[in-house]
């Protein structure tokens, strides 16, 4: 059990009294002596009670000391009437950036923006009334850099005056996750109003998946079909395309990627497939992937005209060399025998070779004609 300074010290001094008592019924020493030795052991004890009655008081500053001033959570206590700063611990300083002696000359209100201090008078005089508080506020460091942090407030008297007891747990990073979700939110709600696109919201922790609208009209699917909406959308990937984008999706999770993008084919209630592409943004919280927002986009006729100038350039490229190669030799052919021919020569076996000769490449030349008409015709 535990006992007050006042107590020990008083033990000490009863134990005291007794040694001396003790002297005192002792014959065996002269008077002088006597003296000497109670003066003795009354300096002696008289140190012992001091130390011990100081040791005693030191223990609970110690115990305060484990408590707040190295706890790792900024804390501090402020004078109610004044504002300012009478203690703060390590993690404070730390934190703001200022040293405890500079901590101690300053008010709460030189830790806010000159923007927040009317709420905060407002909040100290409604909520500064011995009740419990918690709140979130923007702070600001020695620096100039604001963040936000989670108060936990209570009353407390400390050094014998009013004040309040704070912690000041930082929450910035939630709270700048949370603003950029709702603002993601509008935007959202702003582009799914003017867009014929499919938007999905999937919550990436249970896999639930919201669609705002485009199903119908991009795909003939009911806007919410009467199944799991994941595994209804897995299920509609064509088969050729779903490793892949599923293998996309995880490496970009894994990788914590803030955005995703995939173009696969997507099957319509009819049993066609449509090629998209889908682009999404991913919102993390404790660096956890929680949320998933995207836009599917038809590109249907972007990739099936894309395929239809790639074949259309590799037919003309096919033509560009049968012009170049394929029509030269019949041609060549035509022009040599043109030269053979001798108007005053009326030898009738070479005329008929002759002959022969020009009509075989004409044929080939006509073969070559109706071949690039067959390209031309496919091309159109």
């Amino acid at each position: 059990m535990q006992r007050s300074p006042i107590k020990m010290a008083g033990l000490c001094l009863l134990f005291v009294i007794i040694i001396i008592n003790g002297y005192l019924l002792t014959g065996s020493e002269s008077s002088t002596q006597k003296t000497w030795l109670i003066l003795n052991e009354t300096v002696l004890c008289s140190a012992f009670v001091l130390l011990t009655a100081t040791l005693i008081r030191r223990q609970p500053v110690s115990q305060f000391e484990n408590l707040y001033i190295n706890h790792p959570i900024p804390m501090w206590i402020y004078e109610k009437d004044t504002l300012r700063f009478l203690f703060v611990n390590e993690a404070a300083c730390k934190k703001y950036g200022y040293t405890r002696r500079e901590f101690l000359t300053l008010t709460i209100k030189d830790i806010r923006e000159n923007e927040e201090l009317d709420a905060l008078m407002d909040n100290v005089r409604e909520r500064c009334n011995g009740s419990e508080y918690r709140g979130i506020w923007k702070h600001r460091r020695k620096n100039g850099e604001n963040f936000f942090v989670e108060i936990y407030a209570h009353s407390a008297f400390y050094e014998g005056k009013e004040a309040r007891f704070i912690m000041a747990k930082d929450v910035d990073e939630q709270v700048r996750t949370a603003k950029e979700a709702h603002q993601l939110g509008i935007r959202y709600e702003l582009l799914a109003q003017a867009t014929n696109d499919a938007l999905y919201d999937r919550n990436l922790i249970t896999n639930e998946v919201l669609w705002k609208h485009g199903l119908e009209s991009m795909f003939q699917h009911p806007t919410q079909p009467d199944t799991d909406l994941f595994v209804w959308w897995k299920s509609n990937v064509h088969p050729a395309d779903g490793p892949t984008v599923m293998s996309s999706l995880d490496t970009c999770l894994q990788n914590r990627n803030s955005s995703w993008s995939q173009q696969y084919r997507f099957r319509c209630s009819d049993g066609t497939f449509k090629y998209v592409v889908d682009r999404a943004f991913i919102i993390y919280e404790n660096d956890q992937p929680t949320r998933m927002i995207g836009i599917v986009q038809d590109i249907d006729q972007y990739v099936k005209q894309a395929v239809r100038l790639e074949k259309q350039n590799k037919t003309l490229r096919e033509i560009a060399w049968i012009n170049s190669h394929e029509i030269r030799r019949p041609v060549v052919s035509i022009l040599s025998i043109t030269n053979l021919f001798d108007k005053s020569n009326q030898d009738v076996h070479l005329n008929s070779r002759l002959m022969e000769w020009l009509h075989q490449s004409t044929r080939q030349l006509d073969e070559i004609i109706h071949k690039i008409e067959h390209k031309v015709k496919n091309i159109e």
